[in-house]
């Protein structure tokens, strides 16, 4: 399923970005970013274009940062992650975009919101995922922001993982370093995360261990219409066991899960090419995967991605402010904060895939 969206008004679709893309169709479209389809004139070929809100693009500090990253995106050479071809600003209008390959198809959220899913089949996703942010991580690079509508669905079969770098890149900018925030998606939120805005490889473990279990149950293990309860979930309580909420999941599934979600990330596997060395073993170990059952009906997964405080463990109480540096679908009914108005925003309230 092609994840363009036709019939919403954007006033980007027809332009020229900086004399070389011709946006075509709008992709995705969340609070800090919106993703095109776009035309690469000089090469001739189709791309997909993120166009960062002009709140970000008019902080230089930002700028500044997302080329970096987008430049430490593009050297990763990996097949499961979603090649960076050019990054810049565009002159006549000061908008920051980011170039990177189009892959046709959806996204992991997609398939999760169906429901549990049997576990070699789970497994059978998770692992081009995890080589993703192994890749990433063998380079020094932390995702930030593992979550499903991060991780692509080809037609042609491939998955592949995108927007490495940029949730470093606006928890940088002036939106949330000058104020102490971080942003995030609370589903898959580490402790140290919530806690310290802390990040290492083991937070992408941690996310990955979360995207696992939502993978053999259909939802991830804390779901609230207060994201902060979410979050303090995060750090308070023990990760369950799959197996607690989808019948016939094998104990080493449970326990592989288990020990990537541990609230203490020095009990984590060190980053994610050791929780994939895990991952393998079990399969390569004899243990009977089975299918488990899934009868189990979707639950609400949506988790909009978030702005919170730093080194501040949250109530179930206080309140956020909502962003979404990753990838949202542009239909507002699909979307939990759909952001219409593409003009800027002058308040801070606060993102998409290609």
């Amino acid at each position: 399923m092609d994840l363009t969206v036709e019939g919403r008004t954007d006033p980007m679709v027809g332009a020229l970005l900086d004399g070389r893309y011709l946006i075509d169709a709008t992709i995705a479209r969340g609070g800090m970013a919106t993703v095109y389809a776009a035309t690469d004139t000089r090469l001739d070929r189709t791309v997909a274009v993120k166009i960062m809100r002009p709140l970000l693009a008019e902080d230089p500090d930002f700028v500044e940062r997302f080329a970096r990253e987008a430049r430490a995106a593009a050297r990763l050479s990996s097949p499961e992650v979603v090649a960076v071809h050019d990054q810049g600003t565009d002159p006549a209008t000061g908008t920051a975009y980011l170039v990177m390959e189009h892959i046709a198809g959806g996204t992991l959220r997609d398939l999760v919101q169906r429901g549990a899913l049997p576990p070699p089949r789970a497994l059978d996703l998770l692992e081009p995922v995890l080589r993703a942010l192994a890749a990433a991580h063998a380079a020094g690079l932390v995702h930030r922001d593992v979550k499903p509508e991060n991780v692509l669905l080809g037609d042609d079969g491939r998955i592949k993982v995108t927007d490495f770098g940029l949730a470093r890149a606006v928890e940088t900018s002036n939106l949330t370093a000058t104020t102490g925030y971080f942003m995030g998606t609370m589903a898959y939120l580490a402790p140290e995360q919530v806690e310290q805005g802390r990040t290492d490889t083991r937070t992408d473990v941690y996310a990955a261990g979360i995207l696992l279990w939502e993978l053999l149950t259909g939802a991830p293990p804390y779901t609230s219409d207060n994201p902060m309860t979410v979050a303090f979930r995060h750090v308070h309580e023990d990760v369950p066991a799959p197996s607690t909420v989808v019948d016939g999941i094998p104990a080493a599934l449970d326990e592989l899960v288990v020990r990537a979600t541990r609230r203490d990330a020095d009990a984590r596997p060190a980053d994610a090419g050791a929780f994939l060395a895990e991952v393998r073993a079990v399969r390569a170990g004899g243990t009977d995967l089975g299918a488990a059952s899934a009868d189990h009906p979707p639950r609400r997964t949506t988790s909009p991605t978030l702005i919170v405080p730093r080194a501040t463990v949250p109530s179930p109480t206080a309140s956020v402010a909502t962003a979404d540096p990753a990838a949202e679908p542009a239909d507002p009914a699909a979307d939990p904060d759909p952001d219409p108005d593409p003009d800027p925003d002058p308040d801070p309230d606060p993102d998409p895939d290609p």
